[in-house]
């Protein structure tokens, strides 16, 4: 999943638990920080149609025509 910061002021956290991160406006951050960014309001996801599009398969399949064997 890919954020995209949009909280004028940035977005401050620790992702390593004891150094606290900068992360700029506009800025594209992925993993546990994006998590924190949505929870907090200060990021909007950004649409991945690779990861996005689902393929789903047809319900129903053909069924083989069966031919006789000319001699």
């Amino acid at each position: 999943m890919k954020v995209k910061i949009t909280a004028f002021q940035g977005y401050q956290c620790c992702p390593e638990g004891h150094t606290a991160v900068m992360f700029p406006f506009g800025s594209i951050v992925t993993g546990q920080v994006a998590e924190w960014a949505l929870a907090d309001k200060a990021g909007q996801r950004m649409f991945d149609p690779v990861n996005e599009t689902k393929v789903t398969p047809p319900t129903e399949a053909k069924a083989l025509r069966k031919t006789k064997a000319k001699k």
